[in-house]
């Protein structure tokens, strides 16, 4: 972090200001039984019931390095957890040590430069509000119970992406704690801004601290849902299809994504610019031409606005993974029919599809594979309690199965599917040599791990 002034920033204080590895460690462990130790563990997806041996609930960089040195000394592998979504666990391990960061959630905004530097336990509804305040924005995800660390690590996409870029884009610098326990920061070795915009998720260190550029705040989010009840899977199809044809001539200040769940087509249509622009109103008018309907748009104010994206709160049993990035509904043609038809028939089942491209195609030199596609598919499988009922399970791997014999091949590593066997290409493509180079610099034991963490070269 480069030297500032206490007059520098906006809303400082002495209780906001990082210990960036000032002072002696804290640390006391947590073990299975201990007071404390369930809420710390306790992951979004309640169905992960992985327990690690010992918790470090780490509040600053020297923490964080005491417990990853604790844990080498103890041959230990380190999972990382900063309290947000992570789908399936890869955030916590099975009789190791867990680094639980939610209590690092510093916030700062320099005032001259407009750059915020926030630590790895800030979730996206702190960080939306508190930036929103000061008129500033940082394009993210929605959901408010999302860590602002896994989705910057990942990537991050969400409403503000095609306008202005993916969350990783706008980040500048990060420090972060590597396999011996010693800091590192991109100042000094720029190989690790290049890997943690999209490549650094618990593969190769721990992120105790995020730089990012901000933007400035649109005042309004115009937003309109459109719906089409009771289809037929031919129907249900036919409104994916046209959906993809509207949605690939929006305007980059614009977002859609299309729903299927169960009989029914819901298209989420956003905008940063008026509901009254020429492209929202065609927009519009080409979804209620094709058999959508609708109640109005709605214009709030953005932190307002932002708010109605929120997410259910946790935790909560599901199996949602990436569907796959597409190029257009040509990708899913030949899937289609069958996922349309098996949505219609799997009560808890969705199939969702977002949008890119844009400024995302723009961005910086990064790990992050997969700019060129402007489609996001995501697969989700929510339930009420207990293990996934059995024809829940079974329509999600068939559409899965539908995907992958359609060619998709291509997915977001921030949607995570323990079942794909090539994950580092699917994830990470032509970037996985260099983030292999990496990890073996910065963590040559393969200390910090998860079951698709970048691997060493030669394992």
């Amino acid at each position: 972090m480069s030297s500032i002034s206490r007059r520098s920033f906006i809303g400082l204080s002495v209780a906001a200001l990082p210990a960036w590895g000032q002072g002696k460690s804290a640390n006391s462990y947590l073990k299975p039984g201990d007071a404390g130790y369930e809420a710390a563990r306790r992951p979004f997806n309640s169905t992960v019931l992985l327990k690690p041996a010992l918790i470090a609930c780490c509040r600053t960089e020297a923490d964080v390095c005491a417990a990853v040195k604790h844990a080498k000394d103890a041959g230990l592998p380190v999972a990382v957890k900063s309290g947000g979504h992570a789908f399936h666990g890869s955030s916590l391990n099975e009789g190791g040590l867990l680094v639980e960061l939610s209590g690092m959630a510093n916030r700062l905004l320099e005032k001259d430069t407009k750059r915020f530097t926030a630590g790895p336990g800030l979730k996206l509804k702190d960080c939306y509000s508190w930036l929103l305040e000061r008129g500033r924005l940082l394009p993210a995800g929605s959901c408010g119970g999302v860590g602002l660390a896994g989705l910057t690590l990942g990537g991050g996409y969400g409403l503000f992406s095609r306008e202005f870029g993916l969350t990783c884009d706008h980040l500048t610098q990060v420090r972060l704690v590597d396999g011996n326990g010693e800091i590192r920061d991109s100042r000094d070795e720029p190989e690790l801004l290049w890997a943690c915009r999209g490549g650094g998720n618990g593969n190769f260190g721990i992120a105790t601290s995020f730089t990012f550029e901000t933007q400035i705040a649109p005042k309004t989010l115009a937003s309109r849902k459109f719906t089409a009840k009771g289809l037929d899977t031919p129907g249900l199809a036919r409104r994916l299809e046209r959906w993809f044809e509207i949605a690939t001539s929006l305007p980059e200040p614009c977002f859609s994504a299309v729903i299927l769940n169960g009989s029914q087509a819901t298209v989420l249509l956003s905008s940063t610019k008026s509901a009254e622009g020429p492209a929202f109103v065609n927009a519009t008018k080409a979804l209620l031409q094709s058999g959508f309907g609708s109640k109005g748009p709605v214009t709030k104010p953005l932190g307002i606005a932002i708010g109605r994206y929120e997410g259910r709160p946790g935790p909560l049993p599901f199996d949602n993974v990436s569907a796959g990035f597409y190029r257009g509904f040509e990708d899913l043609r030949s899937a289609a029919g069958g996922i349309c038809a098996t949505v219609r028939e799997t009560p808890g089942l969705i199939f969702q599809v977002n949008t890119l491209g844009g400024a995302i195609t723009r961005g910086p030199d990064s790990a992050y594979a997969h700019r060129e596609l402007p489609f996001l598919g995501e697969l989700q499988a929510y339930w009420e309690k207990g293990t996934i009922p059995t024809k829940l399970a079974a329509g999600h791997a068939s559409v899965r199965q539908a995907l992958h014999d359609a060619g998709i091949r291509r997915h977001y590593g921030n949607y995570p599917d323990p079942r794909i066997t090539d994950w580092a290409t699917a994830y990470y493509g032509a970037t996985y040599a260099k983030l292999q180079e990496i990890k073996e610099k910065l963590d040559p034991e393969d200390r910090i791990r998860h079951p698709q963490s970048v691997r060493l070269p030669n394992a």
